[in-house]
């Protein structure tokens, strides 16, 4: 409920980082967040002013506990 349907994996870790309030490595947070299946990419991008964007959307949208990093 706390992202949109869509979503950013960047808009993933921010809102991660804002619950822990604390920093995430990034590059350890997107590799065991994608190994865990939890999201699903989406075949289209959000554009913007750089680089577009990769959307992913919940695999399943059971609520799921998991250990955090």
């Amino acid at each position: 409920a706390l992202l949109p349907r869509e979503f950013t994996f960047a808009e993933f870790e921010e809102l991660y980082s804002l619950i822990l309030g604390r920093p995430l490595d990034r590059r350890n947070f997107r590799r065991r967040i994608l190994a865990m299946g939890m999201l699903k990419r989406l075949p289209h991008t959000r554009r913007g002013p750089h680089r577009p964007a990769a959307l992913y959307s919940f695999a399943n949208q059971s609520l799921r506990f998991i250990e955090m990093l």
